[in-house]
């Protein structure tokens, strides 16, 4: 795992000293739903609007769909690694854990060893390690593969998380925000 920033660039706000009450109330929902406020939101506090659309967003994408929520903390995982961002790392390990992801099926995203996995799942994993590092762009066979399982829909939920932990990644590596704890 990379090792994770120790100072934020930015002020970690918390939740009591937010003063937007439609970002306080994201980041006490946060509370209820992990038991803490994720650094990440705590630090784009300091403008509400933004982090009152990033929870949105976040939630709209990773919340309930077409697709199985623990291939989508799989699928974000996997961006994760392949971005080098310890503070994605940490947090949706947790999550996927919870979601009942093994410790087989952690290393499998880890080693990018998707064999063991059901197919479809296996071609959500590819679609997201071919379009991470690139500008988007995966091969016409990776996107066939990917259409073999998935519905349009799905493929658009499944692009969605890619590209969101894509931003959550940078957006926290360029801040230095730390791994919450």
């Amino acid at each position: 795992m990379p090792d994770s920033y120790e100072t934020p660039r930015v002020p970690l706000a918390a939740p009591d000293d937010v003063t937007d009450h439609g970002a306080r109330a994201e980041l006490e929902t946060f509370v209820r739903e992990r038991g803490k406020a994720p650094n990440l939101f705590r630090a784009a506090s300091v403008r509400p609007e933004i982090m009152r659309t990033l929870a949105a967003h976040l939630r709209a994408v990773t919340g309930p769909g077409e697709v199985p929520s623990l291939l989508k903390e799989l699928v974000s995982l996997r961006v994760s690694l392949i971005n080098d961002c310890a503070y994605c790392l940490a947090s949706h390990t947790v999550l996927a854990t919870r979601l009942g992801a093994t410790s087989d099926v952690l290393r499998a995203v880890t080693e990018v060893r998707y064999d063991g996995l059901d197919p479809s799942w296996r071609a959500a994993l590819r679609f997201a390690d071919a379009i991470t590092p690139t500008r988007g762009d995966a091969s016409d066979a990776q996107y066939a593969e990917l259409e073999r399982h998935w519905s349009a829909a799905q493929i658009v939920e499944i692009t969605a998380v890619a590209a969101l932990f894509n931003y959550f990644n940078r957006f926290a590596n360029a801040l230095h925000i730390p791994v919450t704890r």
